[in-house]
């Protein structure tokens, strides 16, 4: 869990006020690196709010391999990572939703 912006100032201002970032991991009970970290973001962004991390988009929309499943049911997983740009395995992961392949023995050369 995130510590508050108002418990994060208050470690700042007293590590400010002591000058001594050890001394303040002690009375308030976390780690040095916490507080570096802190102060690194305070730095950087000037602010203390907590950092929004966002997800990657999606390499296989859903949509797209739905429509293209229903195109080409007949399809090898090969073929259909190599239309997507990615991993077998990826499109096994993301149509195990819908229990849409079936599995299909390897054609030979």
């Amino acid at each position: 869990m995130a510590y508050s912006i108002d418990f994060r100032k208050k470690v700042l201002s007293y590590c400010e006020r002591t000058g001594s970032i050890t001394e303040a991991s002690h009375v308030f009970q976390i780690s040095r690196n916490t507080i570096y970290g802190w102060l690194k973001l305070k730095e950087k962004t000037g602010e203390l709010n907590h950092q929004v991390k966002g997800t990657k988009p999606r390499k296989v929309d859903r949509d797209r391999l739905k429509n293209y499943l229903t195109d080409n049911p007949d399809a090898y997983l090969t073929e259909i990572a190599s239309e997507f740009g990615c991993h077998p395995t990826t499109i096994t992961m993301r149509s195990k939703l819908w229990a849409t392949l079936e599995k299909k023995e390897p054609h030979l050369l």
